[in-house]
């Protein structure tokens, strides 16, 4: 892992620690460069917590051990001036805030990119390549997510659908038959209609795909194959602002690659539609020399 990876690593790894587990997060999130330089006895004291609990609490994040743990920790305080930006709050300019919600969407970009399973990515596109039909489902920020992943798919050929409706999010799940995907995209993956779906979807037999923001949420019970977005979310007021950008460029990124497996088929179909909707361009207005004028809007 690389950079400030490891700290985002933990907090998205907030929901599925114990009660013990999170008292050594809390302390490792908010004492960074301390536990650096501490053995696993001094970090065991300082928490309350036992060294054999630490070892478990490290395994449990994703690293070999304690030593594991440290030198990515290590990487991840060094300071950059984009990193660790307090919450926006009502005392901030306008440019303090463009500043700090580019930051957290930059910031949420490079976590992912460096934590993201290069193998789950590859079966993915594997995944939808082989489908008969692909739906996505989503709620509330969600939904515009899955409209735009529909229609990337779609324009490249492939048979896709999406449903943000409740009602219509069940219909469609209970009618997919094995060798379709349903792709259930929630940020917090406990969004409960989007659950459903996706439960629904693979009681009929068909593939799921799961986009999220935390391992082993709920959604992730029904998923035959999870592929998470790592953020900092809590330093905004507001929830999903950076992991949206980077539940995108997921969608975006297994959309170009599913693209060049077949780029015949991705290059007929975008011409058609290009064809047929050209009608929907603004034609650009004849220039004042090719009018005979002597320039000058009117």
């Amino acid at each position: 892992m690389e950079d400030h990876a490891c700290l985002t690593l933990i907090q998205n790894s907030f929901p599925r620690l114990t009660d013990v587990e999170k008292k050594v997060a809390a302390y490792l999130l908010a004492n960074g460069e301390k536990v650096v330089y501490m053995t696993v006895s001094e970090l065991a004291e300082a928490t309350g917590v036992a060294p054999s609990g630490i070892i478990r609490f490290c395994k449990k994040v994703g690293y070999a051990g304690y030593s594991d743990l440290k030198i990515s920790l290590a990487r991840s305080v060094v300071p950059s001036e984009n990193r660790l930006l307090p919450a926006v709050d009502g005392n901030d300019s306008d440019a303090d805030v463009l500043n700090k919600v580019f930051a957290s969407s930059i910031d949420a970009l490079h976590d992912t990119l460096m934590l993201l399973d290069r193998a789950a990515f590859t079966q993915a596109v594997n995944l939808l390549q082989q489908a008969k039909r692909i739906v996505f489902f989503g709620i509330g920020t969600s939904s515009t997510i899955a409209a735009d992943a529909f229609y990337r798919i779609m324009r490249i050929g492939y048979p896709a659908f999406y449903a943000v409706d409740p009602q219509i999010m069940r219909t469609l799940a209970a009618a997919l038959s094995p060798g379709s995907v349903a792709v259930g995209i929630s940020h917090s993956g406990e969004t409960y209609d989007t659950v459903k779906a996706v439960r629904i979807a693979r009681e009929q037999g068909a593939n799921t795909l799961v986009i999220t923001s935390y391992q082993d949420s709920p959604i992730c019970r029904y998923a035959d194959l999870a592929l998470t977005a790592f953020s900092d979310e809590i330093r905004y007021p507001v929830e999903a602002v950076s992991s949206r950008i980077a539940h995108v460029a997921l969608l975006d990124a297994l959309c170009v690659a599913l693209s060049l497996r077949e780029p015949k088929r991705t290059s007929r179909h975008m011409a058609l539609g290009s064809k047929y909707l050209e009608d929907f361009r603004v034609k650009a207005a004849p220039s004042s020399s090719a009018k005979g004028g002597s320039g000058g809007r009117k």
